[in-house]
């Protein structure tokens, strides 16, 4: 493999995960902790506000998790009003997930606090570097783009 290459795949591999967990994953932790959500079910709100209606089976698929533990997730998001599930009319085995106007509130708080955390990381950064990493994400997203993968 090309030595280029794979730094490239190691420097991705060790570094998102990284960002992902000091950021995403903490931020789900600390924000569910006062709420009556747990973090899986917090992510399922934030991927559902994100993208919209999911079917269970997409949902399940996209979280990771196993399709019995998702069923009890959304039982229980469903009661505690942040969900709704109604059968496809397209295909009456499937349900679509929606969120109600209070799990909306939730998803979209958590999305805020998480964007001041992560502007707070962003401007300890001294202005150079801030503009090396605004500089290479425009390079990233260009070159996502360019080659269709976005």
């Amino acid at each position: 493999m090309n030595e280029i290459i794979k730094d490239i795949i190691d420097f991705v591999s060790k570094t998102f995960p990284k960002i992902h967990a000091s950021l995403y994953l903490e931020s789900l932790k600390e924000y569910a902790s006062n709420i009556d959500v747990n973090r899986t079910q917090l992510r399922a709100l934030v991927f559902i506000k994100n993208n919209g209606e999911i079917t269970m089976t997409d949902l399940c698929e996209k979280l990771n998790i196993e399709k019995g533990s998702l069923t009890t997730m959304v039982d229980d998001l469903t009661k505690k009003g942040y969900l709704t599930r109604i059968r496809d009319l397209r295909d009456r085995r499937k349900y679509i997930l929606n969120l109600t106007n209070e799990g909306d509130v939730i998803a979209k708080d958590f999305l805020e606090e998480l964007g001041k955390k992560l502007e707070s990381r962003f401007l300890e950064l001294s202005e150079d570097d801030r503009d090396k990493f605004m500089q290479s994400i425009k390079n990233l997203e260009d070159i996502l783009i360019k080659e269709n993968l976005k």
